[in-house]
């Protein structure tokens, strides 16, 4: 991407470029998903970082707090937690906020996985993962048939910024994007997520986190608890992650099915997931695709050893920061845990670099490149 010199959209008052984000994630059932955090993150990043030549502003609904420094631009929206009426109504409304809210030359920022209808230059459009077009998964049936309707939308936007290297890569390769119009901005990861002075808690416990679906590698996870149980290990598995009404079945079937199902604490949403993080023994991550795979990053912050699956995003994210097994080779993955378990300088090394590797990965940065990103779009307009 380019990064030009002052443009058509930029506030007069401050030389600084406007640009309006759909920050309405934050007040539906996404505010506890990844692009929740994201948004989240995002506009506190921008908020903070004052030498950045931008001027944020946030379509959000009423109730919704935002930082000191970013703009309001009030939305009203009647349907509340129902995620797929959320998404009809929004989709709908949207062009009409832009409309009434968008000021002459503000770049708009869509930050969530539909790209919207009806929006006019300048515009940028995140692209988290193609996951529901290329994994093969029965239960993504008809988030399928919804990214073939909305996906070529992509395409219109004037950059699209992905979360990962893997993720343009799949953008460009499944989605037929411009490669010269996206650009990577990896994820932050929040300074809550850091050591502690406390030793692993006692029982042990190894840790999975991320909401259920057959993508996430449970079944692969269980396996792992059920072979390092049965060579004698004392260890449990805790699994934290917001559980929909439509996945429970699934998720406590699946742990009945497993050969210690004693051995697997289900969590659901955890308030204290950095104090969570702190106290394992290891984070398994055994999700078979990730565009990002945030629970990596937070786990070696937290100066947790990581033994994650080598594929998609993941291996870009966890790198030489932890180790990396074939993809959904469980047999592997034990014999990494053992190694762990048994030796603790081995260990002790895995933290360091976990700790030197999640340091790669700020909001400060993220933001930085989006900021470049909005002001380069904006000069294309000029």
């Amino acid at each position: 991407m380019r990064s030009l010199g002052l443009g058509r959209g930029n506030s007069p008052s401050s030389g600084r470029q406007c640009v309006l984000i759909d920050a309405s994630a934050l007040s539906t059932v996404a505010s506890g998903s990844g692009v929740g955090s994201y948004v989240r993150n995002l506009l506190a990043s921008l908020a903070a970082s004052s030498d950045l030549p931008v001027e944020v502003n946030a379509l959000v609904t009423p109730e919704v707090a935002l930082e000191t420094g970013i703009g309001r631009r009030t939305i009203h929206r009647r349907v509340k937690f129902r995620p797929r009426a959320e998404l009809i109504e929004h989709t709908a409304l949207l062009p009409l906020d832009l409309l009434r809210r968008r000021s002459l030359g503000d770049v708009f920022h869509s930050p969530g996985f539909h790209a919207p209808w009806g929006v006019r230059s300048p515009w940028v459009q995140t692209l988290h993962d193609v996951i529901p077009l290329v994994f093969d998964d029965p239960a993504l049936g008809v988030l399928r048939k919804r990214w073939e309707r909305f996906g070529p939308r992509y395409r219109r936007a004037d950059a699209v910024i992905a979360i990962s290297r893997h993720a343009a890569d799949e953008g460009i390769r499944v989605l037929g994007l411009n490669p010269r119009r996206v650009q990577v901005a990896h994820h932050g990861v929040d300074p809550a997520y850091r050591p502690g002075d406390e030793p692993p808690a006692d029982p042990p416990y190894l840790l999975v986190v991320g909401e259920y679906s057959r993508r996430k590698g449970f079944a692969e996870a269980f396996a792992v608890i059920d072979a390092l149980s049965e060579a004698g290990y004392p260890h449990s598995l805790k699994v934290a992650g917001r559980i929909q009404p439509w996945a429970r079945d699934g998720l406590f079937g699946l742990r009945a099915k497993a050969g210690r199902p004693d051995r697997i604490d289900i969590l659901d949403f955890v308030d204290d997931l950095p104090g969570l993080y702190r106290g394992a023994t290891a984070l398994l991550m055994t999700s078979r695709y990730e565009g990002f795979g945030l629970p990596a990053v937070e786990a070696m912050a937290s100066g947790v050893p990581v033994i994650a699956f080598a594929n998609s995003a993941v291996t870009e994210v966890v790198a030489d920061g932890g180790v990396l097994v074939a993809d959904g080779d469980v047999e592997a993955m034990a014999k990494s845990a053992k190694s762990l378990l048994d030796n603790p300088g081995l260990a002790a090394e895995r933290r360091a670099l976990g700790l030197q590797r999640a340091a790669n990965f700020t909001w400060a940065e993220s933001a930085a490149i989006h900021a470049d990103v909005y002001r380069s779009v904006a000069d294309q307009h000029r």
